[in-house]
């Protein structure tokens, strides 16, 4: 028996569409595979690795920041929990001849940012302050900055995603056939 390769999330989807099952069950699949997915992705968030099982980068110190009542109030525990706000973010997309799964919203737009590794330019306030009254920046002169964002895949097609969502595909092809 030749083993079968997928190089593309597309692939997948030709060989569920080769399936023989109707409507209700490709989209029944075709949800587990995401939810699978999803939890993959989430997982490999968790433990701050990427989709190849590589730790991300680390992140320089945090100084904890006291609040009024004299409580610690950082929101890094170890220094290296980044991209957890993320997880939450992840929605799924599933339809009878597909799934998809990404992040959705502001958090989607710079979750793109990481996961692609891209140069990102903001501008930035010098030299002045914030009036509350009016909740804008005054005085000062808008200075352009550019940043080079590491790349830290945490979306993507893996072998080992594929071999799962794969499996999940022939299980439940064999749970037809038995049934």
């Amino acid at each position: 028996m030749s083993e079968l390769t997928l190089k593309t999330p597309e692939q997948l989807t030709q060989v569920v569409e080769s399936l023989v099952i109707n409507a209700s069950e490709k989209f029944d699949l075709n949800r587990r595979m995401a939810n699978r997915a999803r939890q993959f992705f989430r997982g490999q968030i968790r433990t701050q690795r990427d989709i190849d099982n590589n730790p991300y980068q680390t992140r320089t110190r945090r100084k904890k920041i006291k609040t009024r009542d004299n409580v610690d109030n950082t929101h890094t525990a170890n220094n290296k929990n980044m991209l957890l706000g993320f997880g939450r973010a992840m929605r799924t997309i599933v339809t009878e001849d597909h799934f998809e799964v990404g992040i959705k919203g502001v958090a989607g737009d710079i979750g793109r940012e990481h996961n692609e590794g891209s140069q990102v330019s903001f501008t930035t306030q010098v030299n002045g302050f914030f009036d509350s009254k009016v909740g804008r920046w005054k005085g000062g002169a808008l200075t352009k900055r550019n940043y080079t964002m590491p790349k830290r895949t945490f979306i993507g097609w893996t072998p080992a995603l594929e071999r799962e969502l794969l499996a999940m595909a022939a299980q439940y092809f064999a749970l037809e056939d038995a049934a």
